[in-house]
């Protein structure tokens, strides 16, 4: 299996786990952060599979990190809620597996960089790094809620959270 092909079917794994856990959920804001992440693993997919298809296409458009945007609204009202959302022992571990997925993801492409001879090729895989990055500090996020709802709004991860992609922008 090539590189894409593996790249693909990664993406297409995490789309279906968020999607499981979305459905999963009865928490509305868990939910709407859930199916942004899947939507951000199709965006993934589609692209890789655009690039195979097109190899040329490597400095094509690249929808970025749009899951960051759309959540933020969900964590401003963690942080002026604290305690408003709760979460049971199968969403805490839910959330955990999905931090090890991102994280595994984020080694995979860093990895795949380090190996890239091709430098647009390179550049890609980081980017996609830095995109699973940010997922592993949403995630984070939600973790650092769910185990200390009173103290979100002033924790790292929040605070690491707000800094992503221009927060308060708007």
């Amino acid at each position: 299996m090539d590189i894409l092909e593996f790249a693909m079917q990664m993406e297409l794994d995490g789309k279906a786990f968020y999607k499981q856990q979305a459905a999963a959920t009865a928490n509305e804001g868990l939910r709407q952060i859930l199916l942004s992440m899947a939507e951000e693993e199709e965006r993934h997919y589609i692209y890789f599979k655009r690039l195979k298809e097109n190899p040329d296409d490597i400095n094509g458009v690249f929808t970025g990190p749009q899951t960051v945007k759309k959540i933020k609204n969900v964590f401003e009202q963690m942080a002026d809620n604290p305690g408003g959302m709760q979460f049971g022992n199968d969403e805490i571990s839910a959330w955990k597996e999905a931090l090890k997925v991102e994280e595994k993801s984020k080694k995979f492409y860093e990895e795949q960089a380090e190996k890239e001879a091709d430098p647009d090729r390179k550049r890609l895989f980081l980017k996609i790094a830095g995109e699973e990055q940010n997922h592993i500090y949403m995630i984070d996020g939600v973790l650092m809620y769910a185990k200390q709802p009173q103290t979100f709004a002033d924790s790292a991860q929040f605070k690491n959270f707000r800094s992503l992609e221009g927060w308060g922008q708007d």
